[in-house]
């Protein structure tokens, strides 16, 4: 598979759940001139990560759809360019936070798998198993507007959510920490479900994620996943390994930026 068609392929499936999103030709103009300069910068890192993970290697693509299309009023805050080292060393500084913090309840996360797009940063642990761990780092406008305040009341009313809360930090960042339902589709890749649907997946097909969202500014968004195989909600939350506390931390550390 070539890296634009990697790259198409996660971009459609990232926006499979969410509305049509048009951008003006100045944003478009903005937004090449930030992939050129992206690409520039994570080019060397991401090449030396790749090479000490072993190569790409396949696994779902971002599971699409955060929920409800709910505006966010999150500030552009300045990035914390006084915590952030060479971004040629963010793929290799991704890994070392990841497996440092999930390491804590995790006994062995296994080898990890780098992706990269023209937006996004992802790294994966326990691709292909039944109990997998995911981090994003994304600049994705659209995605961090989806943060509003009624994000998680219209989630949960709506059955789209097990559990949801949302929280406004002192620096401006939301915090949104849920619990879904997904099932796994025969492409491979994953789909939330509707809370009344959970009784008739088939079990074999029923996983169950706890999600960290962190939108840090009007573009960026960080992603913590821990996703589990499981026959029920209750089967589930006894499986789950990482405490959500360490799910956040890891989603609001100022080193892990991807450059804009």
């Amino acid at each position: 598979m070539t890296e634009r068609e990697l790259s198409t392929l996660v971009r459609d499936h990232v926006s499979s759940d969410e509305p049509p999103f048009a951008l003006t030709p100045d944003q478009a103009i903005r937004r090449g001139r930030r992939v050129v300069r992206r690409r520039r910068l994570i080019l060397g890192g991401t090449v030396a990560a790749v090479l000490a993970v072993g190569g790409l290697a396949g696994g779902p693509a971002l599971t699409g759809g955060d929920g409800p299309d709910d505006r966010s009023t999150a500030v552009d805050r300045p990035g914390p360019d006084a915590t952030v080292g060479d971004p040629a060393q963010l793929p290799r500084l991704l890994e070392e936070q990841s497996r440092a913090v999930l390491g804590r309840s995790v006994d062995d996360l296994g080898p990890a798998t780098l992706e990269t797009t023209d937006d996004a940063l992802v790294i994966r642990f326990g691709t292909g198993s039944d109990h997998r761990f995911e981090v994003t780092l994304t600049h994705d406008r659209r995605r961090a507007e989806e943060s509003g305040e009624q994000y998680c009341e219209s989630g949960l009313i709506g059955g789209s959510y097990l559990e949801c809360t949302r929280e406004v930090r002192d620096d401006g960042s939301i915090v949104i920490t849920k619990l879904w339902g997904v099932r796994l589709t025969s492409q491979g890749t994953f789909k939330a479900i509707k809370n009344d649907e959970i009784a008739t997946i088939d079990r074999d097909r029923l996983w169950f994620e706890r999600r960290v969202k962190v939108v840090s500014s009007e573009t960026f968004v960080t992603y913590v996943k821990e996703t589990l195989r499981a026959p029920s909600l209750e089967t589930a939350r006894d499986a789950m390994q990482v405490p959500e506390a360490d799910l956040v931390e890891l989603g609001t550390d100022p080193r892990l930026v991807l450059p804009d």
